[in-house]
C-alpha cells in the first residue's frame, strides 16, 4: 500500500505541475465558448446571476472536496482487497480530479481576496470553477462505475467484517492509554493547545460502540452468496471505526506536533532575543528619528511577545505571537540590513514559521475531513496547502518565509471557518 500510496502522490505531483499548460489551455477554450454564451445569455435578456452563480460553485467545491475525500479512503480500502494493478486507473483518476479541484480552489481563493474584480472577471473565474469542478466530476464517474462494479463482484463481506471487528477491538484498546495521554498534555499545554483533540476519546468511544453495534447487526446477513444486501451496511460501519481510528491518531499528532512547536519557539525565542541585540544597536545609529522611533516600537512589541508566563503554554499561539512580532522588527530593519543578513534571518525565522503552518494545516484538515466544513473554510485549507508547496519549493529564503506565513494565516483562517 505504501508503494502505490507513493505513485499516486507522485502522479498528483506530475499533474499539477506539468498540467498547467493544459489548464491554461482549458481556460482559453472555456473563455471562448464562455463569451459566446455570455452573448447568448445577454440576447435572451436572461444573464444567470452572480450569486446563483457563486452558490452553484460552492456547492460543487463541497461537493467534489467531499467526493475526494471519501475517494482516498476508498482506495486505501480497496488496496488492501484488490491490489495495486487492479485499482491502479482509479487511483489515476482521482489524481487526475484532484488536479482540476486545486485550481477550481485557487481561482475561488482568487475571488475571496481583497482584490477587486469586474463582475465580468467574477463570472468568468465562477463559470470556470464550475467547469473544473464538472470535469473532475466527469473523470471521477467513469472510473467509480468500473469500480464500483469491481467492488459489487468481489467484496468480501465475511473479511471484511473480520477486519472491522479487528480495527473495533485494536482502537478500543488505544483509548484509555490516549486518554492518559490526553491528561499528561494538558499538564503542558493549555486548554486552547489541545481544544481540538479533548473529546477525541469520548467520541471515539461512542464511535467504536456504533461500529461494533452495526457489525453485529451485520453479521447474521453474510453468506457467501448474499454480499450485496450487506455491502452497504458494511462500508458505513467501516467508515465509522475509520472515523474513530482518525479521532484516537490525532492525539498522538497533536501530541507530536506540539513537541515540535516547543522546540520551534525555544529557537525562536532566541532568536528573537539575538534581534533586539541588533536592533538596539540599529536604534542607535538610525539615519532619523521617524527610522528610530519605529525600531524601538518594533522593539517593544517583540520583547512583550517575549514575556514568559507561568503554567501550560500554547506553543503555536506563542510562535504565531512572536513570529508576528518579529516580521513587524524585521520591516523596521530591512534598510539597515544588508542581503546577506536579510536571507540569515529568514532563513532562521522560516524553521520555526513551517512547525507553526504544518501543525495547522494538518489540525484544519483534521478538523474538516471529520467534522466537515464550508466551501470558505475548504478554499482556505487548499490556499494553505498550495502556500505551503511553494514555501517549500522556494529557493529565496525571503520569498520562502511569506509564502509560509501566508500557509500559517490561511490555515487558520480555515480552522475559524470549519468551527462556524
Amino acid at each position: 500500500m505504501d508503494v502505490f500510496s507513493g505513485i499516486v502522490i507522485a502522479v498528483v505531483t506530475l499533474v499539477v505541475v506539468l498540467g498547467g499548460a493544459t489548464v491554461a489551455g482549458f481556460v482559453i477554450l472555456f473563455r471562448r465558448k464562455g463569451d459566446r454564451g455570455l452573448a447568448a445569455g445577454s440576447a435572451a435578456n436572461s444573464p444567470t446571476s452572480l450569486t446563483a452563480l457563486g452558490r452553484q460553485a460552492g456547492s460543487l467545491l463541497v461537493s467534489l472536496d467531499n467526493q475526494l475525500r471519501a475517494g482516498d479512503e476508498e482506495l486505501g480500502y480497496a488496496l488492501a482487497q484488490f491490489g495495486p494493478d487492479r485499482v491502479r486507473r482509479f487511483g489515476d483518476a482521482l489524481a487526475t480530479a484532484r488536479a482540476d479541484v486545486a485550481e477550481a480552489f485557487r481561482l475561488k481563493q482568487a475571488l475571496d481576496d481583497h482584490i477587486p474584480e469586474s463582475d465580468r472577471q467574477r463570472r468568468e473565474w465562477t463559470l470556470q470553477i464550475i467547469a473544473l469542478c464538472e470535469r473532475a466530476q466527469a473523470t471521477l464517474a467513469q472510473e467509480e462505475l468500473a469500480f464500483g462494479d469491481l467492488r459489487a463482484r468481489e467484496l468480501g463481506a465475511a473479511d471484511s467484517l473480520a477486519d472491522l471487528r479487528a480495527q473495533v477491538t485494536d482502537d478500543t484498546a488505544r483509548i484509555e492509554p490516549l486518554r492518559a495521554r490526553l491528561t499528561e498534555l494538558q499538564r503542558a499545554y493549555t486548554g486552547g493547545a489541545l481544544a481540538r483533540v479533548a473529546r477525541n476519546p469520548d467520541e471515539a468511544q461512542r464511535l467504536l460502540a456504533e461500529a461494533s453495534a452495526a457489525a453485529d447487526a451485520i453479521a447474521p446477513e453474510i453468506s457467501g452468496t448474499g454480499v450485496n444486501a450487506v455491502s452497504a451496511p458494511l462500508e458505513a460501519a467501516t467508515r465509522t471505526a475509520r472515523t474513530a481510528s482518525q479521532l484516537l491518531d490525532a492525539i498522538e499528532r497533536t501530541g507530536r506536533d506540539l513537541a515540535a512547536s516547543m522546540a520551534a519557539l525555544q529557537t525562536l525565542r532566541s532568536d528573537a532575543r539575538a534581534d533586539l541585540i541588533e536592533a538596539r544597536a540599529q536604534a542607535d545609529s538610525a539615519p532619523d528619528p521617524d527610522t528610530g522611533r519605529g525600531i524601538l516600537d518594533a522593539m517593544a512589541a517583540v520583547e512583550s511577545a517575549l514575556t514568559v508566563g507561568s503554567g501550560p503554554v500554547d506553543p503555536v499561539t506563542e510562535l504565531d505571537r512572536i513570529g508576528t512580532a518579529v516580521a513587524q522588527l524585521d520591516l523596521a530593519l530591512a534598510s539597515a540590513r544588508n542581503q546577506a543578513q536579510r536571507l540569515a534571518h529568514a532563513r532562521a525565522a522560516y524553521e520555526g514559521t513551517l512547525v507553526s503552518a504544518t501543525s495547522q494545516i494538518a489540525a484544519a484538515r483534521e478538523l474538516i475531513g471529520t467534522r466537515g466544513g464550508s466551501v470558505n473554510a475548504r478554499t482556505r485549507l487548499a490556499e494553505a496547502e498550495r502556500q505551503l508547496m511553494i514555501a517549500q519549493a522556494e529557493t529565496d529564503p525571503v520569498e520562502a518565509l511569506d509564502a509560509v506565513r501566508r500557509a500559517v494565516t490561511h490555515a487558520r483562517d480555515a480552522d475559524a471557518l470549519a468551527r462556524y
